[in-house]
């Protein structure tokens, strides 16, 4: 079945907040323009597209998926094997393409074994459904609960194959340099030995470059815009509701119909639903519970970033629904406000972050998006996550929730990075001279944000 790569304008932001809860569109993004107003970026079956235009869409088509992602794929599997004659197996800083799932896992072996002493490869506790072992990379030398943790994740969504090869170049041009006493240069932003030294050993790094190694290579090797877990079917169900979307399956708001007012959340208790479907239950895939046993594991992380693809925007909580910090009795947790929630832009309801949190994380936000903008110019948009329609059980949101629902656990200040333009072919997974300019970019940002994070 052919798929569009589409923009999308209606007639008001209350018309395209339709598209997905509705409409079940798969959207990515959206942006202002300031002679067309606002243009979504979305994915569309042809049979769709007639459908919203006699619903008052304008569409516009982009481009045909399905034979430039095919395209990917074969260049993916001829980089990997030329890799492999050379003795490049799971070297990403060769520029040879995006590396498979198994050599994300052979790269933190070869850190480990080229950087000893400050490097340390934790397996995570959950199989994958196709019995993979994924692990974590811890870098820092030294111990101790008061050095600030910052967490890196990437790969949750199987098509996004660009971010777990941005974490392992960042974590290569750490360690090196640190292993060097040099400094890092990328683009015109120039990061000191004496900065390196001070993330290595006054801070822990723990990055988990793959979360969802089943569906990146399945989509690596069999359908290119797989984006959920490999979870089977349940029982008496086709192949077509294998998957999980993990980034709704996060144990906050899971329970989307209680928590929002109706028809405004853009998830599925439906198997069979190719995007967003949320599990059986909370933090029921084992990648869920890898990252939520990460957070527990390491009390010390203050700071978490989940990359994804794309849009070229800097995303920090909530999803929910728009901010606000004068009624601390407005949030999540009080049950009082259920079935109000994620109608976006009224006045009944508003979701409470302390407006320290939010200064932080804006603060945070503009350094990485002004280093970023040093290595080509581009610009990303530091923005609340919380867009033309409400997100429940995502991990961002889920990471920094934690302290307000159990005083006992740490402040953890969330952002989700979308990387990559989307006027580009393939955007989820972009030709790889491309991406490997986005690896240099994201990774000046993420060595801005450890430069920058405190305890």
């Amino acid at each position: 079945m052919s798929l569009y790569h589409v923009t999308i304008t209606g007639r008001d932001r209350r018309h395209l907040t339709e598209l997905g809860p509705r409409h079940r569109i798969l959207i990515v993004g959206y942006r202002e323009d300031p002679r067309r107003g606002i243009l979504v970026d979305a994915y569309l079956a042809p049979g769709k597209m007639q459908l919203l235009r006699k619903h008052g869409y304008t569409v516009t088509r982009l481009e045909e998926v399905g034979s430039r992602a095919r395209q990917r794929q074969e260049e993916g599997r001829t980089a990997a094997a030329r890799r492999l004659k050379r003795g490049r197996y799971g070297d990403v800083t060769w520029a040879g393409g995006y590396l498979t799932a198994d050599e994300i896992e052979r790269a933190m072996v070869l850190g480990v074994e080229q950087f000893p002493g400050y490097v340390e490869r934790i397996p995570l506790p959950n199989r994958t459904w196709e019995k993979r072992r994924c692990h974590a990379l811890r870098i820092g030398k030294g111990r101790g609960r008061r050095r600030p943790g910052i967490c890196f994740i990437g790969g949750v969504h199987g098509r996004e194959w660009g971010s777990a090869d941005i974490l392992i170049y960042f974590a290569v041009r750490l360690l090196r340099a640190y292993r060097d006493r040099i400094g890092i240069r990328v683009g015109r932003r120039h990061y000191t030995a004496a900065q390196i030294r001070e993330i290595v050993e006054k801070k822990d790094v723990i990055l988990v470059p793959q979360v969802n190694p089943d569906g990146r290579h399945f989509s690596m090797q069999q359908q290119p815009m797989w984006r959920k877990n490999r979870r089977p079917p349940p029982r008496g169900r086709s192949a077509r509701s294998i998957g999980v979307d993990l980034n709704r399956n996060f144990p906050l708001m899971w329970h989307y119909e209680r928590y929002f007012a109706p028809g405004t959340v853009a998830s599925s208790r439906h198997p069979g639903d190719f995007e967003t479907y949320v599990g059986p239950r909370a933090a029921s895939e084992p990648e869920t519970r890898n990252v939520i046993w990460l957070l527990d594991r390491y009390p010390q992380i203050r700071y978490f970033i989940d990359l994804h693809s794309y849009g070229e925007t800097i995303l920090y909580s909530w999803g929910g629904d728009q901010n606000q910090s004068v009624n601390p009795s407005m949030c999540f947790a009080n049950r009082a406000f259920d079935g109000l929630r994620g109608r976006i832009h009224d006045d009944h309801y508003r979701e409470y972050i302390a407006g320290a949190d939010e200064k932080t994380a804006i603060r945070l936000g503009r350094q990485m998006s002004r280093a970023i903008a040093l290595v080509r110019g581009r610009k990303y948009k530091v923005q609340q996550s919380v867009g033309l329609y409400p997100v429940a059980g995502s991990s961002d949101d889920y990471a920094y929730s934690r302290h307000l629902e159990d005083s006992s656990k740490s402040k953890v200040v969330a952002f989700t990075i979308e990387w990559g333009r989307s006027r580009c072919s393939t955007p989820f997974h972009p030709p790889y001279p491309e991406m490997r300019k986005v690896m240099r970019e994201v990774a000046a940002g993420l060595l801005e944000f450890c430069v920058q994070a405190r305890a």
